[in-house]
């Protein structure tokens, strides 16, 4: 059950995805993204004045990540991976998403903002500026996709492994009756 104060023809259940981006965000601004936690301040206009650099190098990051992201989906979409292939491909057969629909995002675009900024620098390259641009509100919900267990992954090399065994000893003893 979701609860909100909008009325039920205002909201969407496919919303309630995004609750886990807003949570990190929160997350990666308050302690993980800017090291807030390393501050030792004690007057509050100290405080104040690093909050405002924060927000501003918050935005900034999401601006660059913004950009990046739209011109990496841009990309996907002009090449789509596999596109060229044969229909009964193997890539097309194990292809996880539709032709035309993006990949999942696996950065957030602050965090993706923040990394282009690091190698801007590590490049001694100038800064940038990004563009922010708003995303339209999920219309569907995406099912989360199950990784698979450690041991389920362990068994199946474990099984390779045994199939790569027997293969070698056979062409062991092929090669040897060959000699004889």
């Amino acid at each position: 059950m979701i609860l909100t104060d909008l009325k039920p023809e205002e909201a969407a259940i496919s919303w309630y995805g995004l609750r886990t981006w807003i949570e990190g965000g929160f997350k990666d601004f308050k302690r993980g993204l800017w090291g807030w936690h390393h501050g030792k301040m004690q007057r509050a206009s100290s405080v104040e004045r690093l909050w405002l650099a924060m927000a501003v190098a918050q935005l900034w990051c999401v601006s660059l990540g913004c950009q990046a992201e739209a011109q990496h989906e841009a990309d996907v979409l002009q090449n789509e991976p596999g596109a060229c292939l044969p229909e009964r491909h193997i890539a097309h057969r194990r292809r996880q998403r539709a032709l035309g629909q993006l990949p999942a995002r696996r950065l957030s675009c602050v965090v993706r903002g923040r990394l282009i900024l690091l190698a801007m620098q590590y490049q001694s390259q100038p800064f940038a500026v990004g563009i922010l641009q708003a995303e339209s509100w999920p219309e569907t919900i995406t099912a989360p996709q199950k990784q698979p267990t450690p041991s389920a992954v362990n068994k199946k090399k474990t099984h390779k492994e045994k199939e790569r065994r027997k293969r070698q000893k056979r062409r062991a003893r092929a090669r040897v009756r060959a000699q004889h």
